[in-house]
């Protein structure tokens, strides 16, 4: 989406003048999509610790499109881990994109975190930082883990950062959780499985859509699979 210079400053000045938290959450998705620049980047700044939780949230998305960010925000979104859910998880992605000193720790130790979606998100996000040394504390926890969601953020990190020797185990159980009941923890199985896709796995990965859409998928599911890796279907 493309925006004019007038309605971007339009939205800006909205975002500066309104008091209420829906209209403002609304402006700040939309601006968004804008190219991020310093001054979009010092208006989510100062919207991260809002007293609105969606405001909050959105001002870390925000911010996780920018480069070279500073320090401070950095600080900021470690002291945000211990917020609401849907902040905790924007801080969580804005963290894995940097190499800013204790992310990975602080990271880590949302592995335990009560809610099953932050759980997820967090494997996942120590998978995507290399984080090795997070590995015993992962396999551990994916041992007793009850939830479906959380397993799929756990067999995704384990498949990236064990030894070679054990990724076909963590594909597969990867794999079993395309028939997971937990229908979101279907979906996010099969964009792990698609983001690790590649020439060592990639008869692994299909043979496990192919299993999946001769079984129970849905229409939906199944669309989403096409919209998503064509060349599967070619």
């Amino acid at each position: 989406m493309s925006f004019n210079k007038d309605k971007y400053n339009g939205l800006i000045n909205q975002a500066k003048t309104t008091s209420d938290p829906d209209e403002l959450s609304n402006i700040l998705e939309e601006l968004k999509e804008c190219p991020s620049n310093k001054q979009v980047e010092s208006l989510y700044k100062s919207y991260v610790d809002h007293e609105n939780q969606l405001v909050r949230c959105i001002a870390f998305e925000g911010l996780g499109k920018s480069e070279n960010l500073s320090n401070e925000v950095y600080r900021k979104a470690i002291e945000h881990l211990h917020d609401e859910v849907l902040v905790v998880m924007s801080c969580i992605e804005l963290l894995s994109n940097s190499n800013f000193e204790g992310s990975v720790t602080s990271i880590a130790e949302l592995l335990n975190h009560p809610d099953a979606n932050v759980r997820c998100v967090a494997a996942e996000a120590l998978g995507n930082m290399n984080s090795p040394e997070a590995l015993p504390d992962i396999m551990r926890i994916y041992q007793t883990e009850v939830d479906e969601l959380a397993k799929v953020g756990q067999t995704y990190a384990i498949y990236l950062l064990c030894d070679s020797s054990e990724e076909d185990q963590a594909l597969a159980d990867m794999a079993d959780l395309l028939y997971a009941n937990n229908e979101t923890a279907t979906y996010r199985a099969m964009n792990n499985l698609i983001a690790i896709l590649d020439d060592t796995n990639e008869n692994m990965i299909y043979k496990a859509f192919k299993d999946k859409s001769n079984s129970v998928a849905s229409e939906a599911f199944l669309e989403e699979l096409r919209g998503n890796i064509k060349t599967y279907f070619e």
